[in-house]
């Protein structure tokens, strides 16, 4: 197996095809609404929602962690069958599936229904979010899949921007019933057609596709290669989980309160900056390389904030730092995996590690609140500095065992 990123197709122009600007965009637009609707709603809603229910929004966002980690359970089940059936055939399904649960939502009549249904919001975002659309780039065209993963996510970034403030508002006019049947007809009546058009015109049928290959290494290699990969992956997300579920009690903790919440809206910025570059970055540099330089950042994020947290520009840098390496991660997590591997079972090894990261994410925020209650913020803060270490470790590992091996 050749190191992750030597390319075996012919340099490609830079400019994207009219089909491929077409199919990004569309595809694009389905994914801002499935990720607004699905996941981002949930935590604006929760405490109208709560109210009505007769139950606490500790009780709702449990519930929603839940849904998270039987998502995370789901997305290993998701990826063999999008290698099966087509992503694009199970997305359309899916965005079905999403916009029937938030209807439950709307007419639930108790918690126990509203819980039902974030199960199932949840459940549908394992075939609609960032690692099916992954998919569906890869299975659609895999030679120019790369460059449409960073657009792609480029486009994507802004969907938190839009929801959490519409949502907002709509709760001033329309109560929080009336928002999940409008974003159950989202779903279904603006979601589902955009994935259809970019299934339609989509110029590769699958099985026919520029397909991006690999020469073949011993399966115990490549084993070897998806569980340090895995494991990194797990690592680097356990650690944005824990930051970005605690961030406001983090930054409260260290002396920083309404100054500190006001740096923290960096970090969305910084994350479309990055992306913004990682056009041409997905061109220069090879996958494995643009993995490890987000996990430097990373690395360097943790160690900021804890060696200057009660400096302003302190914080600011952090914050900017952690955009920067999310950003690219998400990046890195479609175009990893499909260098290192190929497209051959590409679904099944991206939802194998999505299933593990996501679970090992569900448990950050109360791994980290624990640590920092019974022994303080700085070793709560030096814990996700050594994940963040061991990430980079294990991509780097990946990186050496690729140029040491023969035959690979």
């Amino acid at each position: 197996m050749r190191p992750p990123g030597t390319r075996n197709e012919p340099r490609r122009s830079l400019a994207f095809r009219k089909d491929d600007r077409f199919v990004v965009v569309a595809l694009g637009g389905a994914e801002i609404i499935s990720y607004g609707t699905l996941y981002y709603c949930v935590a604006v809603v929760a405490k109208e929602a709560s109210r009505d229910l007769a139950v606490t929004e500790e009780w709702i966002f449990a519930c929603f962690s839940f849904a998270l980690f039987g998502s995370a359970l789901m997305s290993l089940v998701a990826g063999r069958l999008m290698d099966r059936y087509g992503a694009g055939k199970t997305m359309r399904v899916a965005s079905l599936a999403g916009g029937a649960s938030l209807g439950i939502a709307a007419i639930s009549w108790n918690a126990f229904v509203f819980a039902v249904a974030l199960f199932g919001m949840q459940l549908a975002s394992a075939f609609l979010l960032y690692e099916a659309a992954f998919v569906f780039l890869v299975q659609r065209d895999a030679a120019h899949a790369k460059r449409q993963i960073a657009l792609l996510t480029l486009i994507v970034g802004f969907s938190s921007t839009l929801f959490w403030p519409l949502t907002s508002l709509l709760l001033t006019l329309i109560s929080w019933r009336q928002v999940c049947w409008i974003y159950g007809g989202c779903n279904v009546l603006l979601a589902l057609p955009l994935i259809q058009l970019a299934l339609g015109r989509s110029s590769v049928k699958r099985g026919d596709q520029n397909k991006v290959r690999v020469p073949q290494a011993p399966s115990s290699s490549k084993l070897i290669d998806l569980v340090i990969i895995t494991i990194g992956f797990s690592l680097t997300t356990f650690v944005f989980s824990a930051f970005l579920g605690r961030m406001i009690p983090i930054l409260s903790s260290i002396g920083l309160d309404m100054q500190g919440a006001w740096v923290s809206a960096l970090f969305g910025p910084s994350q479309v900056v990055i992306r913004l570059f990682a056009n041409s970055f997905t061109e220069r540099i090879s996958p494995i390389e643009l993995t490890i330089l987000s996990c430097v950042m990373l690395s360097a994020a943790t160690f900021i904030i804890i060696l200057t947290s009660h400096s302003l520009l302190g914080i600011a840098i952090f914050m900017a730092l952690l955009g920067f390496s999310s950003g690219l991660n998400s990046i890195c997590r479609g175009s990893l995996p499909l260098s290192a591997f190929g497209q051959d079972g590409y679904g099944r090894r991206l939802g194998l590690i999505t299933g593990f990261r996501l679970s090992t994410a569900s448990f950050a925020p109360f791994f980290f609140s624990f640590i920092q209650t019974h022994y303080g913020i700085v070793l709560a803060l030096a814990s996700l500095a050594v994940c963040a270490i061991g990430s980079t470790l294990s991509f780097a590992l990946v990186s050496v065992r690729s140029t040491r091996e023969p035959g690979r």
